[in-house]
């Protein structure tokens, strides 16, 4: 009985590395996420600490028990395990594979240390808190190309606080949501970064953050938006990662080329209208709007001083998504004014 339970463990034993390495490799070199490599690193570490555990209750090594040639197992495949369609299913099998190695390793487990099995178990709870990060970022793009309305919040030009605010806009359907705090330090902004990234993510929406791409990897925001005077994208892109967003403000046709050009996801086309929050910036007008709405290669939203009087007029003129920022936040009830921008703009766009 020991040495088929040897075989079992040895078995899962290899099986668990093999799908850690695969995932990591997809975090580390599709992904580009230094974050999810490193989580995936440390699992492979505490999966080597829990083998030791159970190496060290057995007379010799786990290795000693393999018998790769009287395998029975090792002739059956499934034509489905011939042909993967794309990385993200190589890692999407690998990962799945791998839980189930560890369920074994830990029921099997129980019969030799209860330490192990536990130190298994929490592997296979870590892996599940991993999993929706590691893919969730494969249909960023999607969301983003088929979104309409994106909510930038300041907690100063709000109407309550800022995680109200999100908790609101989540509600009344926000595509996406900003975290636009310039004028918080790295500290308070990273905490306030993490509470709003799982008011978006338990709610499906796309959380931005402005600026702060450093900040951007750490909480594993969906994306960092730039404004004209902010790092490069290429230089954003060495931190976020490739599967990250990355937004670039833009005020005339040659900057949407170049945006497109350095390998920025989307744009913002304005601020059609002068607005408070960009006073420095002269308002490019319902031309660029036109543009944009016949000639952008990105997905793009019309900002500045969109409100209920000025929507429709850049509607008309052929936005199909635009970013709204005080006449969402500032507002008495922020899910009913929410909703009223999406439906109107929804209502009059053909999508």
């Amino acid at each position: 009985m020991e040495s088929q339970l040897g075989r079992i463990l040895d078995a899962n034993r290899n099986r668990a590395n093999e799908g850690l390495r695969v995932a990591e490799e997809y975090a580390r070199f599709v992904l580009d996420s230094k974050p999810l490599t490193e989580k995936l690193k440390s699992l492979r570490h505490g999966l080597r600490m829990a083998v030791a555990e159970l190496d060290g209750k057995l007379p010799e090594g786990l290795e000693n028990f393999r018998d790769t040639y009287g395998d029975v197992g090792t002739g059956v495949t499934l034509q489905t395990e011939s042909a993967r369609e794309n990385a993200q299913s190589v890692a999407k099998a690998s990962v799945k594979r791998l839980q189930e190695s560890l369920r074994v390793l830990e029921e099997y487990g129980k019969t030799i240390s209860t330490e192990a099995a536990v130190k298994f178990e929490r592997l296979r709870y870590d892996l599940y808190e991993i999993e929706p990060a590691l893919f969730a970022r494969n249909d960023v793009r999607q969301k983003l190309k088929d979104a309409c309305l994106y909510v930038l919040i300041t907690e100063s030009l709000s109407s309550t606080d800022a995680l109200t605010v999100a908790r609101e806009a989540v509600a009344g359907g926000a595509d996406l949501i900003q975290m636009r705090e310039k004028n918080l330090e790295d500290n308070d902004f990273y905490q306030q970064a993490l509470a709003m990234r799982d008011i978006c993510h338990d709610g499906g929406t796309l959380f931005i953050l402005n600026d702060r791409p450093h900040i951007a990897a750490l909480v594993n925001a969906d994306g960092v938006h730039l404004g004209q005077g902010d790092l490069p994208v290429n230089l954003a892109r060495r931190i976020v990662g490739q599967g990250c967003l990355i937004g670039k403000s833009t005020s005339c046709p040659e900057r949407a080329e170049a945006a497109w050009r350095d390998g920025a996801d989307y744009i913002g086309v304005g601020p059609v209208y002068e607005t408070n929050t960009k006073q420095h910036r002269a308002a490019v007008g319902l031309e660029y709007v036109r543009y944009a709405a016949n000639e952008a290669k990105l997905p793009y939203f019309c900002i500045g001083s969109i409100d209920r009087e000025t929507l429709p007029g850049v509607l008309d003129a052929g936005a199909r998504a635009v970013a709204v920022c005080t006449a969402i936040i500032g507002a008495k009830d922020i899910a009913a004014e929410t909703a009223w921008f999406k439906e109107t703009i929804l209502r009059n766009v053909t999508r």
